[in-house]
């Protein structure tokens, strides 16, 4: 373990790691990794069957390896941290929020706050500054998220915003095995710091919104749609914003969802413009859907999705693209536990699974030949060819029922943001002097391991202009 560690940069995600430990030693199906004495035995899925068996069983359980790194950030009553009927309540509450109707209305939201991410982006371009892209679409997918949850502006792209400085902050001290002993004493000390500023941010506004709402029916927000479920279960809500349990089954959702919500969003949206910016043929495919769709300016872009939102939905080319980004650099890995005598089959094959930290290796499955076809390439064209693969194998937002309830929503923000942004923009990736580089894995792009998988420091980019 110790000498296969050495061959990758300190930060890059462990995933990577792993997944070519599977490959190089022909591990198929799953396999164990001990680290005793630094924690517990691992089970690695590398097999799509595998994986479905702790997805869509009731003898797989979020391990408490994630709630305690997160619990004390979203607290005890979500749908991330709740289970059985109470979970099963609260998300029959929010799946609405979800369906394709309410997010096409959400558009003309997305649009608004993807204008403020061009006129940052011109900005850039004018003064020549070299930027962290995933810090800059991170800004941009909590503000969709504070349109998403509360129909609330955030303003997190135009200065600064507190609800993103004690969420940032919360979460940079989440601590594992592998944290330094210091950040591991200080860890639950400094996140109940900054979770408490954040809950009295979140509170204070949600109090406001459910003490202004209107009993009125009208659902446009995941805070509108817990109302809903409040009123349904008590006749009014009047008193909403003084129910202190409500209130607080409310803030733990809001900030489960930001919590969700931003990471996969902000990666894919960076991983996006660096892949065109380096695959010039298929950006200019890209650039001719768009114009085809929606006409050739961002004034006739903005006019034809404001009025016909389910434009998004002709983006073939554009969805490939998402697809492939996804499959590329997935966020890292889910892990369960299984129950007493937990089992998982492989081959016809019973392997215990009661004891160890059970990861779903999306990466292994993803990168796998057996099922794609030259796996470490860049080719978007493959989702276009659903014959050529399973997508049982393609991993990013879970199976079943406990999979990503707002899985559709991200991939219709990086729809929005595309067709606003790469013809009117070129992008350009600026790495550091002899920065490291995992060839096949993102090569100086890779994956680091911050809370979950992101960018190789936030991929600094530079953009212009195009001359239209």
């Amino acid at each position: 373990m110790t000498e296969a560690k050495k061959r990758y940069p300190a930060d890059a995600h462990p995933q990577i790691m792993f997944t070519e430990m599977a490959f190089e030693n022909k591990l198929k199906g799953l396999f164990y990794v001990d680290l005793y004495p630094f924690a517990e035995p691992m089970l690695f899925m590398t097999d799509p069957a595998v994986s479905l068996q702790t997805q869509t069983t009731t003898n797989f359980v979020r391990h408490p390896l994630v709630k305690a790194s997160l619990g004390p950030i979203v607290g005890s009553n979500s749908v991330f941290s709740s289970e059985g009927a109470e979970w099963a309540r609260q998300r029959k509450w929010f799946t609405p929020a979800f369906s394709m109707s309410h997010m096409l209305s959400l558009i003309p939201s997305m649009i608004e706050e993807t204008m403020v991410f061009c006129d940052k982006l011109t900005q850039n371009a004018a003064s020549g500054t070299v930027f962290s892209m995933n810090d800059a679409t991170t800004k941009l997918a909590i503000d969709f998220i504070g349109r998403t949850v509360g129909d609330i502006r955030l303003k997190s792209q135009t200065g600064h915003s507190s609800v993103l400085s004690s969420f940032s902050s919360a979460t940079s001290w989440t601590a594992s095995f592998s944290s330094p002993l210091w950040k591991r004493i200080l860890s639950k000390i400094m996140m109940r710091y900054h979770t408490r500023n954040l809950d009295n941010e979140l509170r204070n506004v949600i109090r406001e919104k459910y003490r202004q709402k209107k009993d009125d029916g009208i659902d446009k927000s995941i805070l509108d749609l817990a109302l809903k479920g409040y009123r349904k279960e008590h006749g009014s809500t009047v008193r909403a914003h003084q129910d202190e349990r409500f209130l607080d089954m409310a803030l733990n959702n809001a900030k489960t969802f930001f919590l969700a919500g931003h990471d996969t969003t902000a990666s894919l949206m960076t991983y996006m413009f660096y892949y065109l910016s380096i695959n010039p043929d298929f950006l200019a495919r890209v650039r001719q859907e768009h114009d085809s769709v929606f006409g050739t300016s961002l004034e006739a872009t903005v006019d034809s999705l404001g009025k016909n939102p389910s434009l998004v939905n002709q983006l073939s080319l554009t969805s490939a693209l998402i697809k492939e980004v996804l499959r590329l650099h997935p966020a890292g890995f889910t892990i369960r536990k299984g129950i007493p005598g937990a089992t998982l089959e492989y081959d016809g094959r019973k392997y215990p699974a009661d004891t160890q930290i059970v990861c779903n290796l999306a990466a292994a499955m993803h990168y796998d030949s057996h099922t794609w076809q030259r796996p470490h390439e860049f080719d978007p064209d493959r989702f276009l060819q659903p014959e050529t693969h399973s997508m049982d194998s393609w991993q990013i937002f879970g199976k079943g029922l406990r999979s990503c309830i707002g899985q559709q929503l991200v991939t219709i923000e990086a729809r929005v943001l595309a067709a606003m942004t790469v013809r009117f923009f070129t992008f350009e990736a600026v790495f550091k002097e002899h920065g490291l580089n995992i060839p096949g894995f993102g090569g100086r792009a890779y994956q680091q391991v911050i809370l979950s998988a992101k960018p190789k420091d936030g991929l600094p980019m530079r953009v212009s202009v195009r001359d239209n």
